[in-house]
């Protein structure tokens, strides 16, 4: 059991946790996240996933629950993992972890039809392939297998879109040099390839600098807004088009995991990735919620790119395009089997009925 109340937890930083804590047994887990509690992924992943846990082992493994980066800050999830200061990290966000996690950000990747179970699907169906990637590794085993975690894909965010404060992009020319927040590496590809200046900032950030007009608007999930408060801000979105999804991962310790009954194991599995997929479906339940309530409240507009002119929609799927082929290139030349990855996820998300941009397919030998 654990000795130390939550308030000292809190308030200790995370080189003394490692310590002074206790480590946690199997029954007792502490479980953390860098994300306020009205965030998608803790209100309605975290919380439901640790719930679920507790009441089907009737108390046997319960969690003591750290928020908002009270415990472990997001980018340093990894960290708290392999330190022993927690057990499980929900969620991980590779993408924060600079150079950790490379191919991660795969489903990041601009497409067409997509939404957030079939992204979901596709993801987990990435960590669970036997594909090898062309050095003898897996996917989960290039990506995962050596840092000491184990994990399962949360619910993918809903379609990530373009959305500004004021300007309206009815064409090219309007994104020459309009500041717009990217909130990864990808982003910022495609916000480049557009013609905008991309500005990399957290999501805590974002409303300070839509505020100040630092920004005119951004690349996020519509459903992510209510996260960040900056619903009342937007009034102009292009959708139909997915400038990708962030997906990342439920993590826990190999030490933890380790701990844990087969008994205990096959259920943690089972219900990770029945969460996930809850979670994915209130991605987009979410996505509908919160534009009716722009629409009546804000004033909020959202243009689907199809009634959008054609060289607009060539602009945006050529950006599309170039995006993949970037960020192949990129993560090839750093040394990780990226142009592998992304001809395997394609195959999946495609399975699940996403579409890719223009010559993608062709590029990727698909």
């Amino acid at each position: 059991m654990l000795h130390w109340s939550r308030q000292l937890l809190a308030g200790a930083t995370v080189g003394c946790m490692a310590l002074l804590a206790p480590a946690a047994s199997a029954a007792d887990l502490i479980i953390s996240t860098g994300l306020g509690q009205p965030h998608m992924w803790v209100a309605h992943h975290m919380n439901p996933f640790a719930d679920a846990i507790e009441k089907a082992t009737n108390g046997e493994i319960k969690f003591t629950r750290f928020y908002a980066g009270e415990l472990t800050t997001v980018g340093r999830e990894l960290d708290g993992l392999t330190s022993g200061t927690i057990q499980v990290a929900a969620p991980l966000l590779a993408p924060y972890h600079e150079g950790r996690f490379p191919l991660s950000d795969v489903t990041q990747l601009p497409a067409y039809g997509t939404d957030s179970p079939k992204v979901t699907r596709a993801f987990q169906n990435l960590l669970d392939s036997d594909v090898d990637l062309g050095n003898g590794k897996t996917f989960y085993q290039y990506e995962i297998e050596d840092k000491g975690i184990r994990v399962w894909a949360l619910g993918a965010t809903a379609p990530y879109s373009i959305t500004t404060a004021k300007k309206v992009l009815k064409e090219p020319a309007d994104f020459k040099g309009v500041p717009l927040r990217a909130g990864s590496a990808i982003h910022t590809i495609v916000l480049e390839k557009l013609g905008s200046t991309p500005v990399t900032l957290p999501g805590p950030q974002i409303y300070e600098a839509l505020s100040r007009s630092t920004i005119e608007g951004l690349v996020i999930a519509i459903s992510d807004w209510p996260s960040y408060s900056i619903q009342p801000l937007l009034k102009h979105s292009i959708v139909d088009v997915s400038i990708g999804h962030w997906e990342s991962y439920l993590a826990v310790s190999n030490a933890m995991w380790d701990g844990l009954t087969d008994e205990q194991k096959k259920l943690w599995d089972e219900t990770a990735r029945r969460v996930g997929l809850e979670n994915a479906a209130m991605w987009e339940t979410n996505v509908g919620i919160v534009k009716d309530k722009s629409i009546k409240e804000d004033g909020g507009s959202f243009v689907s790119i199809n009634d959008l002119s054609k060289e607009m929609q060539d602009h945006i799927a050529k950006a599309a395009a170039d995006t993949w082929i970037t960020w192949i290139e990129k993560t090839e030349a750093n040394g990780h089997p990226a142009k592998a990855t992304a001809k395997l996820y394609a195959q999946l998300i495609t399975a699940e009925g996403g579409k890719l941009p223009a010559g993608i397919a062709e590029y990727l030998g698909l």
